[in-house]
């Protein structure tokens, strides 16, 4: 299997499909274009890093592989940046709450998350249920 179908982690490009698809109501309101991405946090500093990337085209999410060029040239909004046992979890059709658990290692900073696009662009592609759903702040006390 080529690099861009499985990751190091041995986690396939069809079971994070599968993910998305059962989750689908957290990405509704995301428009075509909207990508969020997970990079595995033992590859981060590999020069061949793949990070998985779940792009909205308008009809759902699509999961796909993607090198990482690194902070200044990543083509993502949201960049989560997860342990391997972590993505595991997540990757896993037996986790009821996968998205659940991803909230909980982002607010005990286990998992790091980077907005990579300004607010008012999260904004415009739809972000702010996804990110609520997630728990995060994203629009402040001043709505």
């Amino acid at each position: 299997m080529d690099a861009m179908a499985e990751t190091s982690a041995g986690l396939d490009i069809a079971g994070w499909q599968a993910l998305i698809d059962r989750h689908a109501a957290i990405f509704a309101g995301m428009l075509p274009g909207a990508r969020i991405a997970l990079l595995p946090e033992e590859d981060f500093e590999s020069r061949s890093a793949m990070m998985l990337v779940w792009e909205a085209t308008g009809n759902a999410m699509v999961a796909d592989y993607r090198p990482f060029p690194g902070f200044a040239e990543v083509e993502v909004d949201l960049l989560f940046i997860a342990d391997g046992a972590t993505l595991s979890r997540l990757h896993d059709p037996d986790n009821p709450a996968p998205f659940a658990e991803l909230k909980r290692k982002v607010r005990r900073r286990e998992t790091l998350l980077y907005v990579v696009k300004p607010r008012a662009l999260l904004l415009a592609l739809g972000y702010e249920e996804f990110l609520d759903s997630l728990g995060l702040a994203f629009m402040g006390a001043c709505r």
